[in-house]
């Protein structure tokens, strides 16, 4: 762990990729996307609304119902995504094995109901459609922008601010202009929707 292969970051070489495409000889570390439940922690807190108390009872982030026969119904789509157990961490959610949340699912969480050594790690479109329509990532995006109009007066001060809390650096001058532009079109909030869902976001560099 502590060689220099080892500590690489996965920044981009134009020279590395010339030669070794695949990366096979190490001469960057892969990429590696975060785990669903830290995707849904990194959401929260830079939306400002993690809860970060710890201990005390699981959190059920779905609304349960009579089923018809042993097993409940499980409604994920009715819960309240402003909700206080909707801020707590990731670890402390209730987790029906037999009814995985959908959304957690399509990020690649471990199956509840067997031994997960390694956890599957997949880039698909449908994880692509949940971070962008999912009614938590949505809602999500939401406060954020209402977080950042808090903190600047004018869209590209929001913009800045937006980009140093989700992404942890200050916009270069295209980026910055680029985003102004969208969020002018689009809305601050689906300005915010789109850093969400930015690969600098979801992937550990």
């Amino acid at each position: 762990m502590t060689s220099a292969t080892y500590r690489q970051s996965s920044r981009h070489r134009a020279d590395g990729a010339l030669v070794d495409g695949d990366n096979v000889y190490l001469w960057r570390m892969n990429r590696t996307r975060l785990d669903a439940e830290c995707v849904r922690d990194a959401v929260l807190a830079v939306t400002g609304r993690l809860d970060l108390q710890m201990g005390g009872p699981s959190a059920k982030q779905f609304i349960e119902g009579p089923g018809v026969h042993v097993t409940p119904t499980v409604d994920y789509a009715s819960f309240d995504v402003d909700s206080p157990a909707a801020r707590r961490r990731s670890v402390y959610r209730f987790i029906f094995r037999t009814l995985p949340d959908p959304f957690m699912d399509s990020l690649d969480c471990a199956d509840a109901n067997q031994l997960t050594p390694t956890r599957n790690t997949s880039v698909t479109v449908l994880q692509a459609l949940s971070m962008l329509n999912n009614r938590f990532m949505v809602r999500a995006a939401e406060h954020f922008a209402a977080r950042v109009a808090a903190m600047a007066e004018d869209t590209r001060g929001q913009i800045a601010a937006a980009w140093e809390l989700a992404l942890g650096r200050p916009p270069t001058e295209r980026e910055a202009a680029a985003l102004a532009s969208y969020a002018s079109r689009h809305g601050l909030a689906n300005a915010c929707r789109l850093l969400l869902n930015s690969n600098e976001f979801l992937f550990i560099p």
